[in-house]
């Protein structure tokens, strides 16, 4: 093996090492099987890819079950934001924050309720909380990043181009991942309204190969930074 099969095996290990690395390789595989199944026209090829892709689902439920203590220490060392450019960078953070650390919990009673676990009423309503709860988590993380993008822009224009050039190439790589996060979470947006019941905007009218192709799409952008982020360290 040379020396350059080496360095991307090492990296590829080293963020399947990590939670945030595995979970994005298992959204991508999840998707992308949702996209190939939604898209056949072999009801057997179909079903197979349906169920590969709805236990990769399943994997990242049971993991995400363990994300609260995790969650609250985020919250506790981002505190009010004080590092953030500007206030409303900060109070986008500390609402999304809020939301994500309660949106744990609600989840964990969706999957007990799912999984017959526990004995409840009405189930479905656990699931639309965790559905309305990862809109808005998302919205607040979007508006963040377009205001991030735009301190950037603004950033650029006191940047000297001849006295610190490395400077502005950092700002202008910064500001290529902050896009596409903005187009990331714009296809998370778009994903996470449809998981709502009917009657709210596009919510529960896509079909399974747009569900399928959105996530794939956002889970790529997804991957890419990760790498693309570790290779700027």
């Amino acid at each position: 093996m040379d020396n350059v099969s080496k360095l991307i095996l090492n990296e590829i290990c080293e963020v399947l090492e990590t939670y945030k690395g595995r979970d994005k390789v298992l959204r991508t595989l999840c998707y992308s099987s949702k996209l190939i199944g939604g898209l056949t026209n072999n009801p057997l090829f179909a079903k197979r890819w349906q169920t590969f892709s709805s236990q990769m689902s399943a994997t990242r439920a049971v993991l995400r079950l363990l994300d609260d203590l995790p969650m609250l220490k985020y919250s506790l060392e981002y505190g009010l934001g004080h590092e953030e450019p500007d206030r409303f960078m900060a109070s986008m953070g500390v609402t999304a924050n809020f939301v994500d650390q309660i949106y744990y919990p609600i989840e964990k009673m969706a999957w007990l309720a799912e999984h017959k676990l526990i004995s409840v009423r009405d189930g479905s309503l656990w699931d639309t909380a965790s559905s309305v709860c990862w809109v808005i988590s998302i919205y607040l993380g979007l508006m963040r990043s377009i205001r991030y993008v735009n301190i950037i822009q603004q950033h650029k224009a006191c940047v000297d181009v001849k006295t610190d050039g490395m400077a502005l190439q950092r700002l202008l790589a910064n500001q290529r991942l902050e896009m596409l996060t903005c187009i990331r979470l714009s296809l998370d947006f778009v994903h996470a309204v449809n998981t709502l019941p009917p009657g709210f905007l596009w919510s529960s009218k896509l079909p399974s190969w747009q569900v399928g192709l959105i996530g794939t799409l956002s889970s790529v952008l997804g991957m890419y930074q990760l790498f693309a982020r570790r290779a700027m360290k």
